[in-house]
């Protein structure tokens, strides 16, 4: 299996005019999609998801 980067930097190289511009974009992602990830699992905020029928902090109901 790759990794995102992996398949980005050869698949960039089968364009003969690329710049890379649109691979430091989805870099750029993919760091930030870790560090939230990284951030909310620190944080222990996976489990407060709100259940339908379940009221949220506004006391308003969730719906299904």
């Amino acid at each position: 299996m790759k990794t995102l980067g992996e398949f980005i930097i050869e698949n960039q190289k089968a364009f003969q005019y690329s710049s890379g511009e649109l691979s430091r974009i989805i870099n750029s992602i993919r760091l930030a999609a870790k560090v939230v990830n990284y951030k909310v699992n620190k944080a222990g905020l996976v489990d407060i998801i709100g259940a339908a029928g379940k009221k949220n902090f506004k006391v308003k109901t969730e719906k299904s």
